[in-house]
């Protein structure tokens, strides 16, 4: 698919503007008066063969790819703040795992047609709570032809498929999507540069398999104007490996895991009702379930479970919640808008022959937003949100004994300043205070024997400033965007060690809020046309995040540098070459300063189009075969070659 403009997809501090809300489940309210939204759609993904929401998120600008090899999961950090600190949705539905805040992205695959929204440090103030670096939206296509389809299938090395299916269309009164896609490997390829190690002897990496299927649907009824109804579904099955460790850190014992079973599944109700001519209500109601079976084993035959570190840990966790928003444009040139949301996280937990353990929170979150529109094509933005968490129910693992733990709230004011110049350069001028709630894993694990429970722990809380200025001239074919942010953190929950010692005398440290982190950096993209057959585009990312407090303990998963370079080159009518490189700086990847190296990926795409309907594309990831690392002794792929066939009708 054509790459579109770089300014319009990966725009650098997120000031692309938008229309007014279309779509159910998307986050554009907030975004036109904030301008602080990036988006990348699935074409885009298609183009760099980013086959899961982590990597097609890492397309944009101060978005960094990250592995958690020790259990092979793969995440992002926006702007340097992990996933616990951005929540991720998906048509505004919450889908993180209670029990931590995580969620292991790549087992998401992208569906067709969707858009993925990123909102950097200042992210919308009625968009709901814990955003404390912003948030992430992946919100599914609605269809505008009374009948839409699309079939999709590929295979790539290690004996990798995949599969698609969309389907939908639009009546006078009512419409329907459905997706369906599935991806298996056996085992991804190492580089042949990676030297043998015990646990693993190079060529296809041990254990690296993994499958996915995704579903979902929705079904809605327009009955008149912008009215809209909808009921839809989220079906997530997972299976994976985890790849042993391979690194030289004798303190590090491989593990022998696999997970048969990472299951989501999510139902939800939309809705949007014009009241008037100048108020609408939004409403959304939702429940997800998550399902988890991790499997340690005595060894990399995975068929015995006899030593003591083996085990089979279940989880089952659910989220059910309900939202409402309200705006109104009464007043001319004023905007007013109001939201409260709802959620109850449950987890629960067990191994075989043990007590189950249960936990559960529940969150209310009330914000306001003003919007004025000023003289010489300028507006102001103000909101504030303020979020509570009460503690339904906890226990103390080691004892049974149940807990408590104190209530707790906070406030997120917000400012915006907006400015057009002529209709070639738009700037913006904000800032934001948020905060997170600790998660249930924060406050009650005991780190495997490691750590003593905190159940009082305090929000963290960040203050976000940030200035943005655009441009696009010569009939849009040359566009630039320049965002500077700053984000100092308070509260922030870190490691304390030694306070307290076990039996044997070893020190055992606890999580406490006494931090003081900040985060600094710089984002550019340049986009040119340089006619109709050729486009070239850079974007760039400096970040420094640095701990105020402690400078011994890092933040971890943050390269300084990142740079993205792409080019689609036309040579004939139907054929598009897409060359494109990445490169991120060196990172730290334990609070203790163990780093890897930079990383760095030459890849080439090649799409024919015999007609409108056909696509062919084939390509090669890690062309130079790099062998890297984004997680220390968890080795990325080597050079890999796909093939991919999409039909549209």
């Amino acid at each position: 698919m054509r790459i579109k403009c770089l300014v319009m997809i990966l725009s650098v501090t997120g000031m692309a503007s938008l229309p007014a809300l279309e779509e159910l489940g998307e986050l554009v309210v907030d975004a036109e008066v904030l301008n602080q939204i990036d988006q990348v759609d699935r074409s885009e993904a298609d183009a760099f063969f980013r086959t899961d929401l982590a990597e097609s998120l890492s397309i944009l600008p101060g978005v960094s790819l990250q592995r958690v090899g020790a259990r092979s999961e793969t995440m992002v950090t926006v702007r340097g703040f992990d996933l616990r600190q951005v929540p991720v949705l998906i048509d505004g539905i919450p889908v993180y795992v209670p029990y931590d805040g995580y969620a292991d992205l790549g087992r998401f695959l992208v569906p067709n047609g969707a858009e993925m929204e990123v909102a950097k440090g200042i992210s919308p103030v009625l968009a709901g709570p814990n955003a404390l670096g912003g948030l992430i939206n992946v919100h599914t296509r609605r269809p505008e032809e009374r009948l839409e389809d699309e079939i999709r299938a590929g295979a790539f090395t290690g004996d990798g498929w995949k599969s698609g299916l969309a389907a939908g269309g639009r009546e006078e009164r009512w419409y329907w999507q459905f997706d369906l896609s599935w991806i298996e490997q056996d085992a991804f390829r190492l580089s042949d540069d990676f030297q043998p190690v015990p646990t693993e002897d190079g060529g296809r990496r041990e254990n690296s398999w993994r499958q996915d299927f995704r579903a979902s649907g929705r079904i809605a009824w327009t009955p008149a104007g912008d009215d809209e109804y909808a009921l839809g579904f989220w079906i997530q099955r997972g299976e994976k490996g985890n790849p042993p460790y391979t690194g030289s850190d004798p303190t590090i014992r491989a593990r022998f895991w696999q997970w048969p079973q990472w299951d989501k599944t999510t139902v939800y109700f939309l809705s949007r009702t014009e009241i008037g001519n100048d108020t609408v209500l939004e409403t959304t109601a939702h429940y997800d379930r998550f399902e988890n079976l991790l499997q340690s084993y005595d060894d990399a035959t995975y068929s015995t479970q006899t030593r003591p570190y083996t085990f089979n840990s279940y989880y089952d966790d659910w989220i059910a919640g309900a939202s409402a928003k309200i705006e109104n444009r009464s007043w001319q040139d004023l905007r007013l808008a109001a939201a409260v949301h709802y959620e109850r996280d449950h987890h629960e937990e067990w191994e075989p022959a043990t007590p189950t353990y249960t936990f559960e929170d529940e969150t209310l979150s009330i914000g306001f937003e003003a919007e004025r529109t000023l003289l010489w094509d300028a507006s102001l933005t103000a909101g504030i949100s303020h979020d509570w968490r009460n503690i339904r129910e906890a226990v103390d693992t080691n004892t049974g004994a149940p807990l408590g733990g104190s209530k707790t709230s906070s406030w997120n004011p917000q400012v915006i300043y907006r400015q057009s110049f002529g209709d070639a350069i738009e700037g913006h001028l904000g800032y934001a205070g948020k905060s997170r709630f600790p998660t249930i894993k924060d406050r009650y694990s005991y780190r495997l024997g490691q750590a003593i429970s905190n159940p009082d722990l305090q929000p963290e809380s960040a203050d976000h400033f940030d200035i943005g200025i655009r441009g696009s001239h010569c009939d849009g074919d040359f566009n630039w965007q320049l965002g500077l942010f700053y984000s100092r953190i308070t509260d922030a929950i870190q490691r304390v060690d030694n306070v307290a010692f076990d039996p044997s005398g070893a020190g055992l440290f606890q999580l406490r809020n006494v931090g003081k982190v900040e985060h600094h950096g710089l984002e550019l993209a340049i986009n040119r046309r340089w006619s109709e057959r050729i486009e070239s585009g850079i974007r760039y990312a400096w970040t420094e995040a640095e701990n105020r407090t402690d400078s011994s303990i890092f933040v971890t998963g943050v390269p300084e540098h990142e740079v993205l370079l792409y080019s689609t080159i036309s040579p004939v009518e139907g054929l598009r070459l897409i060359p494109s490189y990445t490169w991120a700086d060196s990172r730290v990847v334990t609070t203790t300063g163990k780093r890897v190296g930079h990383y760095a990926r030459l890849d080439f795409r090649a799409e024919i189009q015999p007609s409108d309907a056909w696509t062919l594309g084939l390509g090669v990831t890690n062309l130079l075969d790099r062998n890297q690392q984004l997680d220390e002794g968890f080795p990325e792929p080597g050079r890999s070659y796909y093939l991919d066939l999409k039909y549209e009708f």
